[in-house]
């Protein structure tokens, strides 16, 4: 007996899971720590410099590896325009986040970006018309209730939180769009060549910005350096091809999961690290947000697993 192709394409991207769950996990692992290396980057450097610094090394390494591996640097021509646009849209994402980073610390920047699945979930449902049951909007508003938690007490040493904490809400919305609006491109394209394409179209806006306002206010240190090099290796090139791959077998919502797991390692980090404290809104808004998103995600795979209704 023959497969049909639809059993072997199910039966391919099966095999992909355990590899795309690996590569989440590492952009997940080093997307948390990024918070900090931010903010240790911006003692030094203006947050458009350091999103047309570590976006233009992450693509040039990107590059690179497609001319090692022998493939062609640019995507399929059906994908450029969009990764042009996929370009613009995550050089305002990484400028929203850069500027946050010096309004708000790092520990409530980490809890904000847990509410990115359900932002996602919300946009595949409006969107992609995909199914969530009812018990998946009260998940959208307990997350959002947390949000409002984190969001209500301001640190005595941020007078500018709250602006931090807005910014760094918005750049929710917009990776959410970027995972909704890359998947076809990099099922086509390959993640490695969306992401190195769009990592090249984030520079031009950002170096532009650069050159009139600044990269640096003072001169470089070391320490700034190296979160410069920590940003463009690990949160811009190495991430951003993991997660393009897992997103192309694994999909938004999924992938978006993993967003579980990076308050707790931004928590961590910027405790050692930067010696943020530990505040009640962070203990009760935190925790509100991800109880929220496991709402959004049962929801969403009980829509796909129930029958569908005639």
């Amino acid at each position: 007996m023959v497969a049909s192709p639809a059993t072997t394409e199910v039966a391919r991207n099966s095999s992909h899971v355990p590899a795309a769950v690996g590569k989440a996990l590492i952009a997940t692992l080093c997307w948390g720590v990024s918070f900090i290396a931010m903010r240790m980057a911006l003692e030094c450097a203006e947050p458009f410099g350091v999103v047309w610094m570590r976006n233009a090394v992450g693509a040039a390494l990107l590059f690179a590896m497609l001319r090692a591996k022998g493939e062609a640097l640019l995507p399929l021509r059906e994908d450029r325009a969009r990764c042009f646009g996929l370009g613009l849209l995550m050089g305002v994402h990484m400028l929203l986040q850069s500027t946050s980073m010096k309004l708000t610390t790092a520990m409530r920047a980490g809890w904000i970006v847990a509410f990115i699945p359900v932002v996602v979930a919300a946009g595949a449902r409006v969107f992609l018309k995909q199914r969530m049951r009812g018990f998946g909007w009260v998940g959208i508003g307990v997350a959002t209730l947390g949000v409002l938690v984190l969001t209500s007490t301001r640190p005595e040493q941020f007078a500018d939180a709250s602006a931090g904490d807005l910014l760094m809400l918005a750049s929710t919305f917009t990776w959410a769009a970027y995972s909704l609006l890359s998947i076809g491109p990099s099922r086509r394209s390959g993640g490695l060549r969306v992401s190195a394409a769009s990592l090249a179209v984030s520079v031009l806006p950002s170096a532009a910005a650069a050159a009139w306002f600044g990269t640096w206010h003072v001169e470089p240190t070391a320490r700034s350096i190296g979160a410069l090099a920590f940003l463009a290796i690990c949160a811009s090139a190495l991430s951003m091809w993991m997660f393009a791959d897992a997103l192309a077998v694994l999909g938004p919502e999924r992938t978006a999961a993993f967003q579980y797991l990076q308050p707790f390692v931004t928590l961590v980090a910027s405790f050692v690290v930067l010696g943020e404290p530990f505040t009640v809104a962070l203990f009760v808004g935190g925790p509100l947000v991800l109880a929220g998103v496991w709402l959004v995600q049962r929801a969403k795979r009980a829509a796909v697993t129930s029958p569908p209704v005639e």
